[in-house]
């Protein structure tokens, strides 16, 4: 693929544009010079021929006819030649053009000198008053060689092509100048990027973009490469921390698994080892599996799901997740309140929105006090449903941390005393609103109230 070049695409387009106006401009002042030159040829041709007239009725022409002048003239009286130019001589059975024309009018013909030269002729009628007061009808044609004339038009084009070149060269280099300038604060920021990918360092330091001036093209890029670079940062660091805290899950069970089997192997006449040992083993194994389990289901919920949404009863929806979470709270029939304020059919992805409430409703449930009521309000907006579940919590969580309650595998409780949490339900819920494009909100009121809303468009 042929690679594009911004800075060469603007100095030709600079250049073709300015290149045409400059053209159209010399164009005219050609077109402008040559039809002056012409002119002025051709005033001088009358000039000379009124003069012809003058002199040649006083019978003067001696004048006129200087070996070394450029015209040639011939008279003619009633169709007869009654004077000659002597540089006509030569040629005494050539004679020049001789063309009717009315009164008093002047015409100007392209013609062959005697010499074979190219040249153009005036030819004119006049009325020649005699001294006796009788008139006779004249014409009269006079001719000269364009030598002249095509070397002063040749040189004033040469000239003007010189021009038009030459303000060329200059117009690109001024361009190519104006374009560099112009494309110094992009060549800068290229040169930090460079740096920056060179040197692996910068990945994880406080690397950022600048420019010493500022541009509002340019800071928009820098903007967002800095945005980047903070979102690639934060998500090294919460990788690290992701890679870190699986370690910790994962070590502890099995860990727990070889010191129950080595003191199992020491100790096999233990009987009280003996039978506890199973059920301790599947325990520990049900531990992994929950972890690993929501480690695939955060794994796939991270990139995409496949969505089919259907009408689905939101009561129904709820009785069965109730039912499910029984065998962790038996009093949860008790504690769950519903309002609603819609019809409690809505149009979603059935698992979705069950994997989002389970995460909610147990959460709510596990981390509130024993016997407090789960509230759970299904509002109907003009535009979206709103589900709200609200539960006392037993924390006071600052802002920062209800922000990283949806980071995969963080706890409040850095300790991780409780084997039974894994920090991973918010940021399934997190990651599956995010697939379906659901609002979700966290909040925690004054007074200790913990509410998380999901929106849901219609």
């Amino acid at each position: 693929m042929k690679t594009r070049s911004i800075k060469r695409n603007l100095i030709n387009s600079i250049s073709a544009i300015f290149g045409l106006f400059i053209i159209i401009v010399f164009t005219f002042v050609d077109v402008s010079v040559d039809d002056w030159v012409q002119e002025q040829f051709k005033t001088e041709l009358k000039e000379k021929t009124s003069q012809i007239k003058i002199l040649a009725h006083d019978d003067i022409t001696s004048r006129l006819d200087n070996p070394g002048s450029n015209y040639v003239y011939q008279i003619w009286k009633n169709n007869q030649t009654i004077k000659r130019s002597a540089s006509l001589r030569p040629y005494p059975e050539l004679d020049l053009l001789h063309t009717k024309i009315p009164l008093n009018s002047y015409r100007l013909v392209d013609v062959t000198m005697p010499n074979n030269e190219s040249g153009q002729a005036l030819l004119s009628s006049y009325l020649q008053r005699n001294k006796d007061g009788s008139s006779d009808y004249m014409y009269i044609t006079v001719s000269t060689s364009t030598k002249s004339l095509d070397r002063i038009t040749g040189i004033l084009d040469i000239l003007l092509i010189g021009s038009f070149l030459l303000s060329m060269i200059i117009m690109r280099i001024v361009a190519k100048k104006i374009v560099q300038q112009g494309l110094h604060p992009l060549e800068s920021l290229n040169r930090q990027i460079k740096k920056f990918n060179n040197n692996n360092a910068y990945s994880n330091g406080n690397f950022s973009f600048y420019e010493q001036k500022h541009y509002s093209e340019i800071d928009l890029i820098i903007k967002e490469l800095n945005n980047f670079l903070i979102i690639h940062r934060n998500s090294i660091e919460n990788e690290k921390r992701i890679t870190s805290d699986i370690a910790h899950e994962i070590k502890t069970p099995i860990a727990e698994l070889i010191t129950l089997t080595e003191v199992h192997q020491r100790f096999p006449n233990d009987a009280r080892l003996a039978e506890t040992f199973t059920d301790d083993i599947l325990q520990i194994s049900n531990r992994m599996r929950v972890i690993v389990e929501n480690l695939l289901l955060l794994q796939r919920t991270s990139s995409t799901i496949e969505l089919d949404k259907e009408p689905i009863d939101i009561t129904l929806l709820l009785n069965s997740i109730q039912h499910e979470l029984t065998f962790k709270y038996q009093n949860i029939t008790n504690r769950i309140q519903l309002k609603t304020q819609l019809n409690t059919v809505i149009i979603a992805d059935e698992f979705s929105l069950k994997t989002i409430l389970t995460n909610i409703i147990d959460n709510a449930l596990f981390y509130s006090p024993p016997a407090s009521d789960i509230q759970i309000n299904l509002l109907n907006n003009e535009n979206n449903i709103i589900i709200e579940v609200i539960n006392m919590a037993t924390i006071n969580y600052s802002d920062t941390e209800i922000g990283k309650l949806i980071q995969p595998l963080y706890q409040y409780d850095s300790s991780r005393s409780d084997d039974n949490r894994y920090g991973l339900g918010l940021s399934i819920v997190n990651n599956i609103c995010k697939i379906n494009q659901y609002p979700l909100s966290i909040t925690q009121t004054t007074k200790g109230e913990f509410i998380v809303t999901v929106s849901i468009a219609k």
